[in-house]
């Protein structure tokens, strides 16, 4: 896998290799996935490593680093499944050229994806570490201090974010599977979910009207500006490896991946839109409380200042957590030297550049319609 993973890299990066070694490349990934997406006969069972028979990972040898192949022969019990208790011994293999191989000791859990043949063990292999204790740990401490902190506010922001993440999940993504088109669906999840997420965290009132409002029309003009120059720059919507592997299945070669990836931008903008009209809309709520006498205009005003302090940090917010996921990739041209030509057109680039701008001018327009609706409202409330 890490080998096929290093070649859909370095196609990445020098896409003007169409050669003969491309296509085989393509031909060998193609049926690797179809193979893959049609194996369902195993098992994925946990297991903790006993007793380490066999181990030359800490010897000194003066070989090549691709000739430099190590063992261990580890004795595993079976944790769970039809095999619990159970042990055998497994050969791991380390590869010292591979980065990021794993090294194991005693007491160590993996994940082991085993094969049966006549009802008994027929292979196994080591597909990860075991990693969701503390994967659930630091899930349940976000938990935890979100409720102590935020009190009834807490609870109510933990209730709009599973709201949201079962949109995605449970509705979302099968829609998209089942072939429904990636960008309207995207638009109709995103505005239920942020009526659905406001409703939870404001209730029924003024603030979350005004709220759903400025928030469903900054998310679709960043959709909008997306789709704009995502097809003027010819983005293909393959610029990252989990939907390179997903195009090389049967079933799903001719998706939409341009579609989801307006799709992508429009959901990954939603959150600090949200904030930012939510907050908007409480402050000016805020404004005609204190002083009932106060004009449309001065209320722009005062609006517009409010969303002009929040308008750099969460801008800020958004392009660095884009920046963040392709920060190895900005590592690796360094690295290779690639030019800024070169770097620039690059399908992924250009793709995490329109995604960030697309989100924060979709952020910035939400500001002056969001203060325009609520001044408009409040201040014709008499």
């Amino acid at each position: 896998m890490k080998k096929l993973i290093l070649i859909l890299m370095i196609l990445m990066i020098y896409p003007n290799m169409v050669t003969a070694e491309k296509v085989s490349a393509d031909s060998e990934m193609r049926k690797y996935y179809e193979d893959k997406i049609n194996e369902t006969d195993y098992l994925i069972l946990k297991a903790r490593v006993e007793e380490i028979e066999y181990d030359d990972t800490k010897e000194e040898r003066d070989i090549p680093l691709e000739a430099d192949i190590r063992y261990q022969h580890l004795k595993v019990k079976f944790l769970n499944g039809k095999y619990k208790g159970e042990e055998l011994t497994i050969k791991h293999t380390i590869e010292k050229i591979m980065p990021g191989n794993y090294i194991f000791k005693v007491g160590d859990k993996l994940l082991l994806r085993v094969t049966e043949e006549d009802s008994v063990i027929d292979t196994v292999k080591i597909q990860e570490k075991v990693r969701d204790k503390q994967v659930f740990m630091i899930v349940g401490l976000f938990i935890i201090l979100l409720c102590v902190f935020g009190g009834i506010s807490g609870v109510k922001t933990l209730l709009s974010l599973i709201f949201t993440l079962s949109m995605i999940f449970a509705v979302y993504i099968p829609l998209i599977l089942r072939g429904y088109p990636p960008l309207l669906t995207s638009i109709i999840i995103s505005i239920v979910a942020i009526i659905g997420t406001l409703f939870i965290i404001a209730g029924k009132s003024s603030k979350t009207t005004i709220s759903i409002i400025g928030t469903s029309i900054g998310v679709i003009c960043a959709g909008i500006l997306a789709v704009i120059f995502g097809k003027y720059a010819a983005l293909t919507g393959l610029a990252e490896d989990s939907a390179i592997s997903l195009a090389y299945i049967p079933q799903y070669r001719n998706m939409n991946y341009e579609g989801i990836l307006f799709g992508t931008i429009l959901i990954g903008a939603i959150g600090a839109i949200m904030d930012v009209a939510i907050s908007i809309a409480s402050a000016l709520y805020e404004l005609k409380s204190i002083n009932n006498e106060i004009s449309k205009n001065e209320m722009i005003k005062s609006g517009m200042n409010i969303g002009k302090d929040m308008l750099g940090s969460m801008s800020n917010t958004l392009i660095l957590a884009y920046v963040g996921s392709t920060l190895h990739l900005i590592i690796l041209f360094i690295v290779y030297r690639i030019r800024m030509t070169e770097i620039i057109n690059l399908d992924s680039i250009a793709t995490e550049i329109i995604r960030a701008m697309a989100g924060s001018i979709g952020l910035l327009l939400t500001i002056p319609v969001t203060v325009i609706i609520g001044a408009n409202y409040y201040c014709r409330k008499k």
